[in-house]
């Protein structure tokens, strides 16, 4: 008798015929962080988004899977490890966060209560992350903020979202530009999205403007502490990288001039203490 693999399950899915959903969820969330790229990313993810984006799904399995993919084994397994292969479960876990929620935004079936949790884990998680690598040579993306960020803005657009997280949210999002390492794949532009969202939530262009100083003095702090290290150089570029594209996106999309002409501010400072 032929031994089926999940991946030959997967590639030969067909869930009009009566495979057992059940069972292939439960081996799917098992390998779920797989340093296969083509297991995990072209197979178990994308056969997730089609199994809940196309109702393939009940609502007590979405309910178990989003819960299953919050917990310490998967969003939290071996949190704050910079180099293991442990991250692909974790950056996985909360794409598969990020996607429950959007469902859930079109047809209503998780609690308010677990919504909020799901979306202080999300929080949780971007702020204890330390592995940001994007594109992982031999093993595929791992992309953990850009992932982290998509669930953020997923829970920010969502109508259980409380007004109160704002800070808590801007807080994250700083701390993500401060982290250790250089971001190189748009991991910029996918933070951006969750404050596109905060705006659409009400945060007003005073706050981001305030914020966006904020920034610029910790980024100060650095540079005092640290001078012209490769550290600072790459928090630099994450920071003033994210603060243009911000500049632009606030631009074309927004009426936010008090916080642009703050970005116009930082970067004219920061143009004249790296070059004059």
């Amino acid at each position: 008798m032929r031994v089926r693999t999940l991946e030959m399950k997967l590639r030969e899915l067909d869930c009009e015929t009566g495979d057992d959903i059940e069972n292939l969820l439960q081996e799917m969330l098992r390998g779920i962080g797989s340093t296969d790229p083509v297991l995990r990313d072209e197979l178990i993810y994308r056969t997730f988004c089609h199994l809940v984006m196309e109702n393939h799904l009940s609502e007590d399995q979405m309910i178990a899977t989003l819960s299953t993919c919050l917990d310490e084994e998967h969003l939290f397994l071996r949190i704050g490890e910079e180099k293991g292969d442990s991250v692909f479960t974790r950056s996985f876990s909360v794409l598969i966060v990020a996607l429950i929620l959007h469902k859930d935004r079109e047809s209503s079936f998780l609690s308010h209560g677990l919504v909020e949790e799901a979306t202080e884990a999300t929080l949780r998680y971007l702020q204890e992350e330390r592995d940001i690598r994007g594109y992982v040579k031999g093993k595929g993306w791992a992309h953990s903020i850009a992932h982290g960020a998509d669930a953020l803005d997923e829970a920010i657009r969502h109508e259980a979202f409380r007004v109160e997280r704002i800070d808590a949210c801007l807080n994250t999002i700083a701390g993500c530009l401060f982290k250790k390492g250089l971001y190189v794949d748009d991991e910029d532009e996918r933070l951006l999205m969750a404050i596109e969202a905060l705006l659409s939530r009400g945060l007003k262009d005073d706050v981001l403007a305030t914020w966006v100083n904020r920034l610029a003095d910790e980024l100060s702090s650095s540079f005092d502490q640290e001078g012209f290290s490769v550290a600072f150089l790459h928090t630099k570029g994450n920071v003033l990288g994210f603060l243009k594209s911000c500049y632009f996106r606030l631009k074309f999309n927004h009426d936010a001039e008090e916080t642009m002409t703050a970005i116009d501010n930082v970067l004219e400072t920061w143009m004249k203490k790296l070059y004059s």
